[in-house]
């Protein structure tokens, strides 16, 4: 029996549109993550802290930019593989950033992330330290949590030191008014990195509120609790 020509043509035509409406595969996490940790890297500056480090509404802006670009990556490597710790562990991170731009949901974002990372692997030193300073950045409200994870990153990670925990748990120690526990924080920290004024600072005051018996907390000024 003869085919028309029309009819092949027609054949050709469905395959190639068959072929053209094909999913792309999901990006390669281990690819991706060299570029997602030097966006990391290029954010952290200006927003590991709150306030945020960001001099003007232009480049805030241009942070939002960059911040949204990264969050858009990130879940489309979570849509490829939800329970992969790598992922997990920078959208948190990237989230709390978030949280100290502002981003409406970021915090929540970031709690829900790394909680399902925890469930995933309770003795994740980094998801218990991420959820800690992020509780700490959020004030004295938040001390407690942060508290809680900061000193369950520290126990996890011994006997290797973990200088941010001890820092970020300087501050949550201090919200709470707990200032003696607040200048042995710190001095484990600055043990561990001598070369930070603000936290010698924060030290300083604690160490003034527990010898006069304080009960309330003193302002810290624009010292970040994130590193």
């Amino acid at each position: 029996m003869r085919v028309s020509r029309a009819v092949l043509l027609m054949a050709a035509l469905l395959v190639n549109s068959s072929t053209s409406c094909t999913t792309r595969p999901p990006p390669s996490i281990d690819a991706s993550l060299p570029s997602i940790d030097a966006q990391l890297a290029d954010l952290r500056p200006f927003l590991r802290g709150y306030p945020p480090n960001i001099s003007g509404p232009s480049e805030k802006r241009q942070i939002e930019d960059r911040w949204h670009a990264t969050e858009a990556e990130l879940l489309a490597l979570e849509q490829s593989d939800p329970d992969d710790p790598r992922v997990l562990i920078r959208l948190g991170e990237l989230y709390r950033f978030g949280h100290n731009l502002d981003a409406p949901g970021a915090a929540d974002r970031c709690v829900s992330t790394l909680d399902r990372l925890i469930e995933l692997d309770p003795t994740n030193v980094d998801a218990h330290l991420t959820l800690g300073i992020l509780y700490t950045d959020a004030g004295p409200r938040w001390a407690g949590e942060g508290e809680n994870h900061l000193r369950r990153a520290i126990e996890l990670a011994a006997p290797s030191p973990l200088p941010r925990g001890w820092r970020a748990l300087t501050f949550a120690y201090y919200y709470q008014a707990k200032f003696g526990d607040a200048v042995a924080a710190a001095d484990q920290a600055l043990l561990l990195e001598p070369d930070d004024p603000g936290l010698r600072k924060l030290r300083e005051q604690a160490a003034a509120a527990a010898a006069n018996g304080a009960n309330k907390l003193a302002p810290v000024g624009r010292i970040r609790p994130g590193n």
